[in-house]
């Protein structure tokens, strides 16, 4: 028993306030399905992306939409502003990291204009799903009011 491995267990809050609800409410199959990775979508009140946790910025997507923040435990948590908003070519999305980026929890990511992105016809809905779920052994997700940087949306067991 004295060697037996201590679960490692990541504690990941909500990047934006706002409505933390099921991945089945995102108009997008493919996350509505959770054919890309498990989580939760937030629906948010206003439009700043935090940190999730403290980390590295893995990957900011090009356009600005989307950025991936990996733990050190190994676990990548991918944030997906909108639904399709990769075809707004980054207008609306004000990126405040850049990739390789050594990040707090609660730090903010991207500034966006939720106001612009729903008169351009996309939902701003946000998943907030596991890049890499091979390393996941479980996962617990909350739903209902989350304040950014501060309430807990996903608990992630990391696989031994």
């Amino acid at each position: 028993m004295f060697f037996k491995k201590k679960k490692t267990i990541v504690s990941l809050v909500s990047p934006l306030t706002g409505t933390s609800v099921s991945l089945s409410e995102v108009p997008d199959p493919a996350f509505a399905e959770a054919l890309l990775g498990d989580g939760v979508a937030i629906k948010p009140a206003n439009g700043v992306l935090v940190s999730p946790c403290d980390g590295i910025v893995a990957h900011l997507i090009d356009t600005h939409h989307a950025c991936i923040v990996g733990h050190d435990s190994g676990v990548e948590v991918l944030m997906h502003i909108g639904v399709n908003t990769v075809q707004l070519k980054g207008e609306g999305f004000k990126p405040l990291i850049k990739t390789g980026d050594v990040v707090k929890q609660g730090q903010p990511l991207i500034e966006f204009d939720m106001a612009f992105i729903e008169s351009k016809g996309y939902p701003v809905i946000t998943p907030v799903i596991m890049a890499n779920g091979e390393v996941v052994e479980q996962l617990t997700k909350h739903t209902g009011e989350v304040k950014a940087g501060d309430d807990t949306v996903l608990v992630v067991e990391v696989k031994k």
